[in-house]
């Protein structure tokens, strides 16, 4: 996964986390660039991705903003819950447990201390 990909999951994930809450102004590229260690361009291209997927909005002049849940995001989100309730039911025949998903989405995208920082 690319660098610009995980700081965009990692936004994602503090959001569904209360982290970040609509109308929340996001540090700026620089800033966000500093804080994460990473540089600029990768920042501003994983902005660009969180607006291409609706997540946040830039206000010129202004900065860029968490974006509020619409009735537009919730139809976006409708094919995601499909896939995934296809993948669980494959799981499940495939003889994965529940305790082992639990398991792995906890150790793979559960928060940590770091990713909680802001």
């Amino acid at each position: 996964m690319a660098y610009y990909e995980r700081l965009a999951l990692k936004i994602k994930n503090q959001i569904l986390q209360g982290i970040w809450a609509a109308g929340d102004k996001l540090p700026s590229v620089r800033e966000m660039a500093q804080q994460e260690q990473l540089n600029p361009n990768t920042v501003a291209k994983a902005y660009r991705q969180l607006e291409k997927d609706g997540v946040i909005e830039v206000q010129p002049g202004k900065g860029t903003f968490i974006k509020a849940m619409t009735a537009t995001t919730v139809d976006q989100q409708k094919p995601l819950w499909q896939q995934l309730s296809r993948w669980l039911i494959n799981a499940e025949v495939a003889g994965i447990t529940r305790v082992q998903i639990d398991d792995f989405l906890n150790t793979r995208y559960s928060p940590t201390k770091e990713d909680s920082k802001q």
